[in-house]
């Protein structure tokens, strides 16, 4: 790893992938769009999916899980064009007092993108299928196996939405055994709306997304919110082991 001066006060850095591919970091997300849906799930379901990674899923005052499913339709980036699908569990580490997304699945539609998130980051990553549409305030996307059978559809129109400022995005994931936090800058805003327009459905596929999916109960469920950017920019920043 090659540390270079910082520029605008950014670190920057530079990674040798396994291929011998050269990735710059942080990663820089030019022009995307991004819908981001929230999801109620029972605390057990949560832990479940949980297991193994010493986090633990972070109740609401209803005493329930919260799970965030975010679709992006990448359009520019250092690494190329690509769609992604974060299947994630907001989860609290020990000795670290703010939550972050644990990334349980994290499909990807190129190598590069998959080989990166893995390599560098840890994440669940596999290469698939992803269908994004909009038209106006209508959104879907699907997610197909590798073996192209269905993992998901998210489909919907959104409901009367309010402008809301930008928010970082903080991840959890596990590398070589230990807590990976990564820090996502978001410098765009984004409007909020319920999610009551929207439906998740589980398809027939076996994958383990589709069954993490099963497992946190989502199948025919509606979110409680919804957010959405077009355009939409982000940071990427390498992650630290806490």
């Amino acid at each position: 790893m090659n540390t270079e001066p910082q520029s605008f006060g950014l670190p920057l850095q530079r990674r040798v992938l396994s291929d011998g591919t050269e990735c710059s970091l942080p990663i820089r997300y030019f022009d995307s769009q991004c819908l981001i849906a929230t999801f109620l799930t029972e605390m057990d379901r949560a832990r479940h999916a949980l297991e193994g990674t010493g986090l633990q899923a972070v109740p609401q005052e209803d005493g329930k899980a919260l799970v965030v499913l975010a679709c992006w339709e990448y359009r520019d980036t250092d690494i190329g064009p690509y769609n992604e699908v974060a299947l994630t569990i907001v989860s609290a580490a020990p000795g670290d007092p703010v939550p972050a997304i644990y990334v349980v699945d994290l499909p990807v539609t190129t190598d590069v993108a998959n080989r990166a998130g893995r390599e560098l980051w840890g994440y669940n990553k596999f290469v698939a299928t992803i269908d994004i549409r909009r038209d106006g305030k209508t959104f879907s996307t699907t997610v197909h196996d590798p073996r192209k059978v269905p993992i998901c559809t998210l489909e919907g129109t959104r409901s009367a939405s309010v402008p809301v400022a930008s928010s970082d995005i903080y991840s959890f994931n596990i590398q070589g055994g230990r807590v990976i936090k990564t820090h996502v800058q978001v410098p765009t805003p984004m409007h909020v709306s319920t999610g009551e327009g929207f439906l998740l459905k589980i398809g027939n596929s076996r994958h383990h997304m589709a069954e993490n999916l099963r497992g946190l109960g989502l199948d025919d469920a509606r979110p409680v919110l919804v957010q959405h950017a077009d355009p939409f920019q982000m940071l990427l920043f390498p992650g630290r082991a806490l």
